[in-house]
Order: structure tokens, then C-alpha cells, then sequence
């Protein structure tokens, strides 16, 4: 079973989901916080949407830019057919789905979930993010998917955002990019926290940034 219950009705979007909390909360951040708004002078905004979950992402970009594209990304298999349904019977237009995991190279990976509880947000390529059951997934480098300009990056990928925004350095993609949203996952391996890595390859490629925290989500 793909879906919680029957779809539910946000803004003028029909969406299915896995879980009302975890449905609640994405609403919460991403339509009443607005964690994803940004502005552009672009009449058809390219978008790239890394961990997209269920979609809700994708609908708001959609909502606040309707004749954007998308590129999305999404490994959990479970998930992605939500997303994948969510797209399809809302007739959302110019979004392409990978389900694919991105990293630092091209091929699989392990990945960790909690079968239990299917499509949670703390889903990862690193095993102390989500300690449960792992299966392998086809990973990919963002940097593939980058030949033009990018209006506008959501990085939400559970811990691998270091090297994807070390990818994106390396072959020179990061220039091709105008806004970025990352979100940084701190202490998940012990040792490990390098958000100063992020923060000069930002300053080298001449962005500006502003830092936010938040609490722990479900």
C-alpha cells in the first residue's frame, strides 16, 4: 500500500501521502514557513529538487511559479511512488523524477530506511541518520544533470550535502546556479560536522548566505 488514506485537498493540488504527521509537517514548513520562496525575475524558473519525499516541494514550487520545470529527486522506492502519483494526477507539467540517490558517484548505495515507517524524513545514505534496515540504490552525481542555468536549488539529502555541493564545485556546476536552499544535517556522524566546507565553497563561488536552525522533525 502507497497511500495513508484518500488524497487530501492543498490549495487547488490533490495529494496522497504516507503519514498525516509527516503530511502536517511538510505543510507547516514548506506552504505556511514559505522555507522554499524565492524570487526571480525568469518567466519559467528551472528548479532542481534534491529529496523531494511525496512532492509537497514540487507543489509549491508549482504553486508560486506555474510554468516552472522540476527536476526532482527522490531514492526510496516507496516514496518515489507517491511522489510519482502525485505528479501524474495533478497533471503537474515539465517536472522529470529520479529515483535516484545523489552522492559523489555514479552507480548504487547503500541506503537507509525504516521499513516500518515508510517515507520518513530522516531516510539516508549514511547509516547513523537512520540506524534501522538498508538497501542498495542507484546514486548519481547532481553535476550530470547541469547544463544550464539553474534558477533555484533545494539540497535537502539527509547528510550527503557536502559532497554534493563538493561535486558541483569540482565540475564546475556551482556557477550555473543562482539560489540555493541547503539544508545542513549536523552531528549525524560523530566527528564529522563540516558545515565550514559548505560555507567556503559558498564564499569562493561569491554567494551570499544566511544560517537558520530549527528542532528536530518527525
Amino acid at each position: 500500500q502507497n497511500r495513508a488514506g484518500k488524497p487530501l485537498t492543498i490549495t487547488d493540488f490533490q495529494v496522497n501521502y504516507l503519514n498525516i504527521n509527516r503530511l502536517k509537517y511538510m505543510f507547516g514548513e514548506i506552504f505556511i514557513k514559505n522555507e522554499y520562496l524565492f524570487r526571480t525575475n525568469a518567466t519559467k524558473p528551472q528548479i532542481i529538487d534534491c529529496g523531494s519525499n511525496i512532492g509537497m516541494s514540487v507543489f509549491y514550487f508549482k504553486l508560486i511559479y506555474p510554468e516552472c520545470s522540476v527536476l526532482a529527486f527522490e531514492p526510496d522506492e516507496r516514496t518515489f511512488l507517491v511522489l510519482q502519483e502525485n505528479v501524474s494526477q495533478n497533471n503537474l507539467e515539465n517536472v522529470s523524477l529520479h529515483m535516484k540517490a545523489l552522492a559523489n558517484h555514479d552507480g548504487t548505495v547503500d541506503f537507509y530506511f525504516d521499513d516500518e515507517n515508510p517515507g520518513q524524513l530522516t531516510m539516508s545514505t549514511i547509516k547513523e541518520r537512520m540506524p534501522k534496515v538498508k538497501k542498495e540504490v542507484l546514486s548519481t552525481r547532481l553535476s550530470n544533470y547541469i547544463e544550464g542555468e539553474v534558477d533555484f536549488l533545494k539540497l535537502d539529502v539527509e547528510g550527503s550535502e557536502t559532497e554534493v555541493i563538493e561535486d558541483l564545485q569540482r565540475e564546475n556546476k556551482i556557477r550555473l546556479i543562482n539560489q540555493m536552499a541547503i539544508e545542513y544535517h549536523h552531528h549525524v556522524e560523530k566527528g564529522k560536522d563540516n558545515l565550514s566546507k559548505i560555507l567556503k565553497i559558498l564564499e569562493e563561488s561569491n554567494f551570499g548566505y544566511q544560517i537558520d536552525s530549527s528542532f528536530s522533525r518527525p
